[in-house]
């Protein structure tokens, strides 16, 4: 649990948690920016009957913290049976390009030489070190197809309250062999540490299309209550061309045409129909 002094949960705040995954959260002390927090932010401005506190945490106590059904949410977290036991979800509010597995790129011609891979395939490989992020969720079918190899002895369990650099520091100590993540996440990551020149990132085939992100909060009626608010504001603001601006972290020249369709698709279309 997040200790938290007890004047901070007055009924008019509600804390934010915040794993630092960049480009999604910036973390720089108890300033955090990126995507997650330029939608925090347009939300923020509509609920000003509340105060909001951001606190950075790992994703694990994130979890505690909503299942501890205090006034306590979280931004840009993705979907999967067991977190549904005890949260409240929004409607879709961000996506992000496919998840993809990383590897050295020294090693790509053991990973058989091509773009995309299959997760399963590589799971089974027990040569292989898989270096998987406890309490990240990829999608209901990637954790799936993880699930039923985590307790294998080829499956190393990460955690940190900076996973992806620590995913990072395994690979280039050849430590583990691959990892999963989002793509712009550990390119990021990787540029910060010298070494983006020597590791590359695969598609994965069993998942090849954009991962949808939500709002969260706790299964109370308090927690209800504020998704509701919060449901309200994205079907206002996610068509809008200031919402979209907040992703340009995720889309270069080249990739903003394939971006924007998968935005209508995903987080505008819904609202329309």
């Amino acid at each position: 649990m997040i200790a938290i002094d007890c004047n901070v949960w007055s009924k008019d705040t509600i804390i934010w948690g915040h794993a630092c995954i960049p480009p999604l959260y910036l973390c720089q002390g108890d300033e955090v920016t990126g995507t997650g927090a330029d939608i925090e932010n347009i939300v923020f401005e509509k609920l000003q009957e509340y105060n909001h506190h951001r606190l950075s945490s790992n994703l694990e106590r994130i979890l505690e913290n909503l299942k501890s059904g205090g006034k306590f949410c979280n931004s840009s977290i993705s979907k999967n049976p067991d977190r549904e036991k005890f949260a409240y979800y929004s409607i879709p509010e961000a996506i992000i390009p496919p998840i993809h597995i990383f590897i050295r790129k020294e090693d790509h011609a053991a990973f058989g030489g091509k773009t995309t891979v299959y997760l399963k395939h590589l799971l089974e490989n027990k040569k292989l070190k898989f270096g998987y992020p406890t309490s990240r969720s990829h999608g209901n079918q990637i954790d799936q197809i993880i699930k039923a190899y985590e307790k294998e002895p080829n499956v190393l369990l990460i955690y940190s309250s900076d996973i992806t650099s620590q995913a990072i520091e395994l690979l280039k100590n050849k430590r583990i062999d691959y990892t999963i993540c989002g793509y712009l996440e550990l390119k990021m990551a990787a540029q910060k540490q010298g070494v983006e020149d020597e590791i590359i990132g695969l598609r994965i085939d069993e998942k090849l299309d954009y991962l949808v992100l939500y709002f969260v909060a706790p299964k109370t009626d308090w927690g209800k209550n504020i998704i509701d608010k919060i449901d309200a504001i994205l079907r206002k603001e996610i068509p809008t061309q200031r919402y979209f601006n907040c992703f340009k972290p995720f889309y270069d020249d080249f990739t903003k045409e394939e971006f924007k369709k998968q935005y209508e698709k995903l987080l505008v279309n819904p609202i329309l129909k």
